[in-house]
């Protein structure tokens, strides 16, 4: 059945001329070349002109697709390795451009161009939380970005664009949302014009059960969560109305966007909050996923722009904070001789919280129809947590509040007791202010100049940006790009660029004995070398990347900066519109992305010694070959969208102790589809995912240390291995007014 939908397409492409003059021919392929966007230089340029390899999605894509969620966008765009942690806290880990990390940190995500990255771990919550109804469209740029952004557009950005209306006139819609998994959300969004005053609002909420994949890997088994000698009296404990001492994780989630603009002040807010089991990502003879991990952020922020006419100017100042909370129940195997089937056993709440103020403004002056000049300066002032404050916890750990037995019954800490007590110490919920002794104040000061030239059919767009941070000192990052457009519909792209990643707190200061912390650590830099051709063919958009990037201070998992990494990429990008013969039916159209990817690291694991030594070797966990292939068709009423996410044989992680064993997790194909009937105001969907429900395995995010021996405790808390999700249904219906 692929193979002929595919066939079909095939015949479709040879049947299109470059001359046709019909109406079908202007289709959308041309609209991607004229739209503007200001993501890669802070200058409204199209695609052609943007010195940067760019995907943009709009509300038609997201809702033809069957979208109904930001990790299911990132999971079909190229130069993305995705690892969804099943219901985890983490939700999903997106590697950009072959770069693992530990979680999404260092991709830049944000909404109308308000950074929405965490503060204290620089998580990107690529998760359930944002209304995806009020999504004017998606920009996604690949590669270093600092000139622009400063830190941390390290590997690309994403950008959610939201409605604004023009004109005067209200409206919206509602989205109705349910299906497996127990699964059931809200979506909703309104916006408006009235007598100039332009207004928006958007909300989601969302509940759902995570699939129970216990029976795929012996290390989430419910023999390893009901196990009294692992766990012993914390299997009394009730978490949401549900005992430990089973696969559970359940997700809440809860977003809200909206402003209001008149001339040329903007006011906005950006809230949300999530609620997550631990998901597949922990071993169960080590964590109940059963317990909870709770994110949430705020922004507040004020705008104000004007243009005249050569002259424009853009100045944000900007309030948010960032919190991580939650519980955790932990089982650490019992190092006494004889005594290795048991566990210190602790059940304990941690919270960090932190806040920053930024003012950031942008001059964009157009000396000429040929040069444009850009400048802009950012100040902010954050107060970070340094660590996680969690009382009763093991000995070297934080806490603000002063235990009755610090030390607690055997020395370890105050809530930590034996697998064989009858009783456990549930220790007290931290206050949700950090403490001063637990804070430390960081300033930041950027600014940046760039030039962007037409002279001909060249466009020179360079520029350099230096930050200084008060805590690890200087940064200075360059970009140079050569952009020739022999015609409107071609461009060549010569790029050179730098971009750094700063240390997030976390790692600086959030360790106790059993983790990692360093205060001396350097931020990243990256140096980024690229050619892209761009081609637009009839009915036909090509793109071929290519690129070379080099990782200096590479911050690993332990907190460190070790090495390099070189990571070496080719990709093709095809977007087409082919007539439909079917009568009253809009073009058929799709997409087809292929990423070849090679990762080497400066250093390597000798899993016999236990430790990190010098020599190149595969990084592993990122697919050599990725292929991502959709097709829209539309039959009247009805609009059926095939997609498949296509990944090659795969090496594992350095760390991963499966990687000494050889092991290799073999390549897999997955297929989603969506079907749609318009009536009316109405528009009713189902979507299926992993269509033909197939079970494979995906590699173990973080040091993904468990091993695979079942016939013992695991080796550490990280699953070297977890099931990917099976087959699910969503049912949605969308009434807009």
């Amino acid at each position: 059945m692929v193979l002929g939908l595919w066939g079909f397409i095939a015949q479709g492409f040879a049947q299109i001329s470059d001359t046709s003059n019909t109406r079908l021919y202007k289709l959308s392929v041309s609209d991607i070349l004229s739209t503007k966007s200001t993501l890669a230089s802070g200058v409204k340029e199209t695609v052609l002109d943007a010195p940067a390899s760019m995907v943009v999605l709009t509300a038609k894509d997201i809702a033809d697709r069957g979208y109904t969620s930001l990790h299911e966008v990132v999971a079909d765009l190229p130069d993305f390795d995705l690892i969804p942690v099943s219901g985890g806290n983490s939700y999903v880990n997106a590697y950009q451009r072959g770069y693992r990390t530990v979680n999404t940190q260092r991709t830049l995500f944000m909404i109308d161009g308000i950074i929405v990255n965490d503060l204290w771990s620089h998580i990107a919550a690529l998760g359930e939380q944002f209304p995806m109804s009020s999504i004017e469209r998606i920009e996604v740029l690949s590669g270093p970005a600092s000139v622009v952004y400063g830190p941390n557009a390290f590997l690309g950005i994403i950008n959610v664009v939201t409605k604004r209306e023009k004109f005067r006139r209200n409206k919206g819609n509602i989205n109705f949302i349910g299906g497996s998994n127990q699964t059931g959300a809200i979506d909703a969004s309104v916006r408006g014009n009235v007598a100039g005053l332009r207004y928006s609002v958007s909300g989601r909420i969302f509940r759902s059960e995570a699939e129970d994949i216990s029976d795929r890997w012996h290390f989430l088994s419910d023999d390893l969560y009901g196990n009294q000698d692992i766990w012993g009296p914390l299997l009394g404990l009730k978490i949401r109305g549900e005992r430990l001492g089973r696969y559970r994780s359940l997700n809440e989630e809860f977003g809200l966007v909206a402003n209001v603009a008149y001339r040329g002040f903007e006011a906005g807010i950006i809230k949300w909050t999530r609620y997550n089991g631990y998901g597949n990502e922990f071993v169960a003879d080590r964590a109940q996923n059963n317990a909870g991990w709770n994110n949430g952020s705020n922004q507040y922020y004020l705008r104000h722009s004007f243009d005249q006419g050569n002259i424009s100017n853009n100045a944000t100042l900007l309030y948010r904070n960032s919190r991580t909370w939650g519980d955790w129940a932990e089982a650490e195997p019992d190092w006494n001789p004889g005594r290795e089937a048991y566990s210190y056993v602790s059940y304990t709440n941690w919270n960090t919280f932190s806040s920053s103020v930024l003012f950031r403004d942008n001059l964009n002056v157009k000396l000429s129809k040929h040069v444009q000049l850009l400048t802009g300066v950012k100040y902010e002032r954050k107060i970070l947590a340094k660590n996680y404050d969690v009382p009763g916890y093991w000995t070297g750990s934080y806490s603000s509040l002063t235990l009755e037995n610090p030390d607690g019954p055997y020395g370890q800490g105050g809530g930590i007791t034996l697998s064989t007590d009858p009783s456990f110490i549930i220790s007290p919920t931290p206050n949700r202010d950090v403490p001063s002794e637990n804070e430390v104040i960081t300033h930041d000061v950027g600014g940046y100049f760039l030039g962007v030239f037409d002279i001909g059919k060249f466009r020179f767009n360079t520029g350099v940006r230096y930050d200084r941070n008060s805590v690890y000192g200087q940064s200075i990052n360059p970009r140079v790009s050569l952009i020739f457009k022999p015609d409107s519909r071609s461009a060549i792209k010569l790029l050179y660029g730098e971009a750094f990643q700063e240390p997030s707190p976390r790692s600086l200061w959030g360790g106790w004995n059993g983790r990692s912390a360093n205060p001396d650590m350097k931020p990243e830099k990256v140096q980024n070398m690229e050619v892209n051709l761009l081609r637009k063919t009839g009915r036909l958009l090509h793109e071929i990347i290519g690129y070379y990037a080099l990782y200096n201070n590479v911050i690993k998992e332990e907190a460190e900066n070790a090495g390099q990494r070189k990571i070496l990429g080719v990709g093709y990008k095809l977007s087409y519109n082919l007539p439909n013969p079917l009568p009253n039916s809009g073009d058929i159209k799709g997409y087809l992305y292929y990423n070849y990817t090679d990762v080497k690291s400066g250093i390597t694991y000798d899993h016999q010694a236990g430790e990190w030594i010098d020599g190149e070797a595969n990084l592993g966990d990122i697919a050599t070959h990725k292929l991502n292939v959709g097709v829209h068709i539309p039959i009247q009423r009805f609009h059926i969208n095939l997609r498949s996410n296509m990944v090659g044989e795969r090496e594992l992680y350095l760390r991963n102790p499966l990687r000494d064993q050889d092991y290799r997790l073999a390549p897999y194909a997955i297929f989603n589809g969506n079907v749609a009937y318009n009536v009316g105001m109405v528009r009713l969907m189902l979507k299926v995912n992993n269509i033909f429900n197939h079970l494979y395995m995906l590699p173990g995010v973080r040091s993904a240390n468990s091993g695979n021996d079942f016939t013992q405790r695991s080796q550490g808390y990280y699953n070297s291995l977890i099931p990917a999700p099976g087959r699910s249904f969503l049912l949605n219906a969308m009434v807009r007014f």
